[in-house]
Order: structure tokens, then C-alpha cells, then sequence
């Protein structure tokens, strides 16, 4: 028998082998961690075809969830594969919400104008909201769409209108169109607002409430587009409220008429902004975060597009059919606006890129936002629960299939956007929320918990609501002008200068609400 060399049985060398044995087992379950979600998520987005055995292959941009992706990606690959015989390969390009596809797109496209290039290796942008997308239409980013020849019919008033509650459904030039529609609400958490005591909000205003203090979810405006529209059409509900209810003063011109009720609406729209900000247990960069705080119970209500809350009920529903997390649309209080679709300036495969747009607009593609899975045109894992832009898609056929069996063309609640109001002064809302309410949040909280537990004084309230420096003559005039400018240094600075008026009052607001009706 031969015998085992004495050195194996030296102590060190046993220490020393059994420290590299732990040491590879440590690098290799390291590495699995790594190299295991990148596998599955190749393998859950697109299943069907690898990039290296595809014939075609297009580049998608999107802000939109794997979900979305997944279940668009592969109907895709296989109307593309029935259609031609050919295989393609999706490869979707995620680098963050609308924000952040937007500072990825002006920066490959200013590299490339450096280059000489026409475009940025990006064939489709899916999914935004309509602002960004004309944006990027004015930018002259956008190639011209060809389903608007090749289907005319999908353009009549009864399929796809040129506008709806105000709101644009595709682009004059026919550089974009909107794919599904998009409300903007309210998602609350049912077992938070029992234990709180509070009934589920209806409107916008119901988010203002001191009982909500310290429990509302919030995004930056300047980094969320869609939480930006929400604040939006919150101020136009104050605005549209006030125009109808306002009367003309002896005297007074039909235009002096119009900017006095604007201009009061539009403070109204701002105050209750600062009331629920001053509810707020944050704000977050990322709007999604929103209704997954909501779901988990770490805030009882916050405000989020239809899809983000819906997604987040369906994800949760019981048995029953009920859910801890609701969505809700406030009355009157949003329109029925698209989140589009175009195809990239000098996209690498153009007719692959037109054929997707084509695809998402065919009843195969829209049955695919609202249908349940496992129905005729549902998709296959979870449903999605968008609703369709088209308006011949909700039949009673196709709608007794749907997650959500209503056809909001019939439900808007009366409200249509006024682009006049607003639109133009988008951004300056943005920013003034943003300096309003975010630069100096703990001031307002203080402020507006010391103005709960006094029974809100009218003086003090009158600090506290002070909107002087952001008035809509000024919001629409020189600060419009100001954040438009390529001066950040400038804008800095009058953020510091909006910022300080709005801490001082808040400090002083809430000194005079302890104090009471003496002067601090």
C-alpha cells in the first residue's frame, strides 16, 4: 500500500488548504451573485431570442418596467417573426425614469452633432409622457412617423383623436403619438388610513388635511415628469374653479377679468401644495417609489399616475379581489393625457423601428395594456393595466377580458386641460415647488404642525400662504424666462434668494401660531 506523503499531513498545510477552499467558495458565490440576476434578466426580458442567434436587432429607450418590457418585448418578437420569418432581438436600453432618458439623450446627441453622426445607435423611444417627446420633437430628434400614411384610418376622430380634454394624442408633424392613455391621482394604503382614522381620499384637496401630517409620499417634480403633471393639473383644477365661480368687476376688462381669476387660482393651486408638502414624510427622487412606500405601509397616501398605483393593487390583490393599496382618479381633477412613442433620428434599423410603432398600434399591441392574462390578446404573466389610446378597442368582446372594464373616453369627470394656463410655465412650477417646498421642507412642516395644533390662525395662515414672489405674473414672466436660460449659475441664485423669503415666513408663521394673535 503506497502511503500518504507526510507532508499532506503537516497541520499548516491542512490550514492552508482549507483557508483556499473557503476563500473559492467565497469568490464563487460572489461571482453567482453577480452574474445571476444579469442571466435572469436576460432570460425573463427576452426568452425567445438571444442577440447572438437574432437577424435583426433594435435598440428600445423606455422609462418603462420590466413588466411592460417583457410582455411588449416578446408580442413583438413574435408578430415580427409571423410577419416576416425573421427573428429580432429587443434590447432595451433602462437608464432611469423620464429625467434621466432625457440627460442621456442631450448628451448623445451633442457628442454626436461633435462627431458629425446623425444618430445615437437608439432606434425607438418608448414611453415618457407627451412633454418630453415634444421636446425632443423640437429638438428635431424625431423622424417622421409612417403609420400615419400607411393607416390612415387609425386616425379618425372615433380611433385615435388628434386631441382629447385638452390634451394633444399625437404630434402635427406626426413625429410622435400616444400609445396609452395616462391619468394622474391619488394611490392610499386602506389598513394605514383606518388605523389613522382617515376616510380614502376623493379629491386632491382631501391630501391637505393635518390628520395626513407626516405620512404623505412625495417626488421632486424636478426629477419626476409624471409627479410634475400632477402638481399641474392640480393647479389647474384651483384655476378652472375660480374662472367658472369668479365675476366680473364693475369697471374691470374682460382681459383684467381673466389674469385677476387666474392669478387667484393659481395662488389657491399653490397653497394646496404647500399644505400637503407640509404633510409630506419626504420626497424622493424616483416617483416609483411612491406607491411601493404606500403598499408597504411606510406612508398612507402620496400622488402617482394611474399606472404606478394600479400596478401596485394588482400586484397585491387577494382572492376576494380586494387590495391593501387603492388608486384613485380625484374628481375633476386630471385629464386624459398619452404616453407616446417615436422613432430616433438616424436610428440603426429604421424599418424595424417604424414596424414597432406600427405593432403597438395595431389591436394586437393595444389589447396588450388591459387585457387579463391568459385572455384572447393578454399578456402573459401579469397585467399591465394601461388603457388603450384607441377608442375602437373597448367592445363589449374585448372588455369583458379587461383589468379594468371602463372606457375612460366616458369617464373623464368634466375636466380639460388648458394648455393656456399653464403649459407655457411648466417649468417655472417645477421650480418653484421645488424651492417652495423641498429647499426648505423641515421649516414647512414645523410651520404647518404648529398651524394644525393652533386651529390654524388667519394671520398666521397669512405668512405661511404668503405666494408675493411667485405670483402668476411673476411665475409666467421672469422666472418662466429665467429657468429657461442657459444661466444655472443665475438660477441658482434666485433659488437662494425664493428660498430664504419662503424659510423666513415659514419661521415667522409658525412663532405667530404659538403665540396666537400677538405679534412675534
Amino acid at each position: 500500500m503506497m502511503r500518504k506523503p507526510t507532508w499532506l499531513n503537516w497541520p499548516r498545510w491542512k490550514s492552508l488548504s482549507s483557508w483556499l477552499n473557503r476563500k473559492t467558495a467565497v469568490a464563487v458565490a460572489m461571482l453567482a451573485c453577480v452574474l445571476t440576476p444579469l442571466v435572469l434578466s436576460r432570460m425573463k426580458e427576452n426568452p425567445q431570442v438571444a442577440p447572438e442567434d437574432a437577424q435583426r436587432r433594435i435598440n428600445i429607450i423606455t422609462p418603462h418596467n420590466e413588466t411592460i418590457r417583457r410582455e411588449f418585448g416578446e408580442a413583438f418578437q413574435s408578430w415580427w417573426q409571423e410577419k416576416t420569418g425573421e427573428s429580432v432581438y429587443v434590447n432595451w436600453l433602462t437608464p432611469g425614469g423620464t429625467s434621466e432618458i432625457r440627460m442621456v439623450l442631450d448628451s448623445q446627441f451633442a457628442a454626436a452633432e461633435k462627431n458629425g453622426d446623425e444618430g445615437v445607435g437608439i432606434d425607438v423611444f418608448f414611453g415618457g409622457g407627451d412633454y418630453v417627446f415634444s421636446k425632443q420633437a423640437e429638438k428635431g430628434r424625431l423622424a417622421k412617423l409612417e403609420v400615419f400614411e400607411q393607416h390612415p384610418e387609425w386616425f379618425d376622430q372615433k380611433v385615435i383623436p388628434q386631441s382629447f380634454t385638452g390634451e394633444q394624442y399625437y404630434d402635427a408633424e406626426h413625429q410622435w403619438v400616444g400609445v396609452c392613455l395616462t391619468r394622474f391621482g391619488i394611490c392610499y394604503n386602506t389598513d394605514t388610513l383606518k388605523r389613522l382614522g382617515i376616510e380614502p381620499p376623493t379629491r386632491w384637496s382631501d391630501l391637505a388635511d393635518p390628520k395626513y401630517f407626516g405620512t404623505i409620499a412625495m417626488a421632486d417634480p424636478t426629477k419626476s415628469g409624471s409627479v410634475a403633471r400632477a402638481f399641474e393639473m392640480l393647479v389647474q383644477q384651483q384655476m378652472h374653479d375660480t374662472i367658472a365661480k369668479g365675476r366680473r368687476r364693475p369697471g374691470k376688462t374682460q382681459k383684467q377679468f381673466q389674469m385677476r381669476v387666474r392669478s387667484e387660482g393659481w395662488e389657491k393651486g399653490l397653497n394646496l401644495i404647500q399644505k400637503i408638502a407640509g404633510n409630506a414624510r419626504y420626497f424622493t427622487d424616483s416617483a416609483t417609489k411612491i406607491p411601493r412606500d404606500v403598499a408597504q405601509g411606510d406612508a398612507a397616501a402620496g400622488l402617482c399616475i394611474d399606472f404606478y398605483g394600479l400596478s401596485y393593487e394588482e400586484m397585491l390583490k387577494q382572492d376576494d379581489g380586494s387590495s391593501r393599496l387603492r388608486w384613485i382618479s380625484p374628481e375633476g381633477g386630471t385629464s386624459l393625457c398619452v404616453d407616446p412613442v417615436g422613432v430616433m433620428r438616424g436610428a440603426p434599423d429604421p424599418e424595424l423601428a417604424q414596424a414597432f410603432v406600427t405593432f403597438l398600434l395595431s389591436k394586437q399591441g393595444q389589447l396588450l395594456w388591459n387585457a387579463k392574462p391568459g385572455t384572447p390578446g393578454g399578456p402573459k404573466f401579469r397585467s399591465l393595466r394601461r388603457m388603450p389610446v384607441r377608442k375602437d378597442v373597448y367592445t363589449p368582446e374585448n372588455m369583458q377580458h379587461f383589468a379594468d372594464p371602463e372606457n375612460p373616453y366616458l369617464a373623464t369627470g368634466g375636466f380639460v386641460y388648458r394648455p393656456e394656463l399653464t403649459q407655457r410655465g411648466f417649468g417655472a412650477l417645477r421650480f418653484i415647488i421645488r424651492v417652495m417646498c423641498l429647499d426648505c421642507h423641515d421649516e414647512l412642516k414645523h410651520a404647518w404642525k404648529e398651524l394644525a395644533d393652533a386651529g390654524i390662525p388667519d394671520r398666521a395662515h397669512k405668512m405661511f400662504s404668503d405666494l408675493t414672489v411667485v405670483s402668476y405674473q411673476n411665475a409666467m414672466g421672469g422666472i418662466r424666462s429665467q429657468v429657461a436660460s442657459e444661466n444655472k449659475l443665475e438660477t441658482a441664485a434666485m433659488a437662494v434668494r425664493l428660498g430664504r423669503f419662503f424659510r423666513q415666513n415659514y419661521e415667522r408663521a409658525g412663532k405667530f401660531a404659538r403665540k396666537g394673535e400677538k405679534k412675534p
